[in-house]
């Protein structure tokens, strides 16, 4: 049973007030800087099939929607727009009644017309982000609440990061990443576990086992010269690609490592609370076998994390009559390596975070002061 303290029983009716107060700001449209309607009623009007030349079909779908505007200059006033979308809605939508859209709007000839944009979803991503946030401070309580806020105050990291990047040569967003990665790391660990010895440990292991993953995979592609990786999907940014995967590949090396390690660290820490006259001997079993059990399930967690966002695009190959090779090769170049070089780090982080911790233990640098 999960107990209900009273600073979790607060916690949770201020995100539930917040919730509601989000939810109905959502739905306050005179603030909103796009025109937003209301489906009042839509209909069918013709179906289609299409086929093209590798012999793939679709369903094309001609419906009419009829809308209330709820916003700007048009507030009250009723459009009518003719809306096609195909069976898979990847690129469009089917507009069902009651759902609340984004329009543009225009007066021709004294008769209102427009243009459906994209479907209204932010009141369905406040609802997500909270039932996060539920789930977060009702199993892990304060916990819960600092992990959360560490991804916030990361994705702000990372976005001012961007940022500067723009304003800046193209050529220096993977210094910016490596002058970063300390930064991001250290509060990511420090906001979810306070400023103690297992933090700083962890701090120090993530740090150096992402510097010699990272260096790894970089002297690796550079002594090959980048042969076998593809940057198709890249072609469309104006900046130079390698940097780009580079910078990436650094951000994947620190996600898996920060993982292990701390897992690792924790445990090995938690050992010596519970049995202070632990010898060294077995603290190293000890996070010999942790590492057993956890590298297998990591390194495939690192696969299946990078590869499960190419298959769409694979798909889309081998339904062009493409290769299975040539798919594979151009779309899952970068991928697989992204993954081999983070799971090198998960081998790496192991041992070094093993010895790492042995070694401040037996210096009596883990005991909390």
């Amino acid at each position: 049973m999960l107990s209900m303290t009273k600073t979790k029983k607060i916690s949770l009716f201020l995100l539930l007030l917040f919730t509601i107060a989000a939810i109905f700001g959502t739905f306050q449209f005179s603030h909103q800087e796009q025109t937003v309607g209301k489906v009042m009623e839509e209909k069918t009007i013709q179906s289609e099939k299409q086929v093209d030349e590798h012999g793939n079909t679709d369903k094309l779908t001609t419906q009419q929607v009829k809308l209330l505007i709820l916003n700007h200059e048009y507030k009250g006033k009723e459009v009518t727009i003719t809306n096609t979308y195909s069976y898979s809605q990847i690129k469009d939508h089917h507009y069902h009644k009651n759902e609340y859209v984004y329009i543009d709007v225009s007066n021709q000839e004294k008769e209102l017309s427009g243009t459906l944009l994209e479907l209204k979803r932010d009141h369905f991503l406040i609802i997500l982000v909270s039932l996060l946030l539920f789930l977060l401070i009702l199993i892990y309580d304060l916990s819960g609440i600092l992990t959360f806020f560490s991804f916030i105050l990361n994705g702000a990291i990372l976005c001012l990061l961007f940022w500067w990047y723009k304003q800046i040569n193209s050529h220096l967003l993977l210094l910016l990443f490596i002058a970063g990665i300390p930064l991001i790391v250290t509060l990511t660990l420090t906001v979810a576990n306070g400023w103690n010895k297992k933090t700083k440990i962890a701090i120090i292991s993530t740090v150096i086992g992402s510097a010699i993953t990272f260096l790894i995979g970089f002297l690796v592609i550079e002594l090959l010269t980048h042969k076998g990786l593809h940057y198709e999907e890249m072609e469309l940014i104006t900046r130079p690609p390698h940097i780009l995967f580079l910078s990436s590949l650094l951000i994947g090396c620190v996600g898996a490592v920060m993982d292990v390690s701390m897992t690792i660290i924790s445990s090995l820490y938690e050992l010596t609370q519970t049995k202070p006259n632990v010898t060294k001997e077995e603290i190293t079993e000890t996070g010999k076998k942790i590492g057993e059990d956890i590298m297998g399930p990591m390194i495939n967690i690192m696969f299946f994390s990078y590869l499960s966002g190419a298959i769409p695009l694979i798909l889309i190959f081998l339904r062009n009559n493409m290769s299975f090779n040539y798919a594979f090769s151009i779309v899952l170049s970068l991928e697989v390596a992204r993954a081999l070089v983070g799971s090198i780090g998960i081998v790496l982080t192991i041992p070094l975070s093993i010895k790492l911790t042995t070694f401040f233990l037996r210096r009596g640098a883990l005991n909390e002061r």
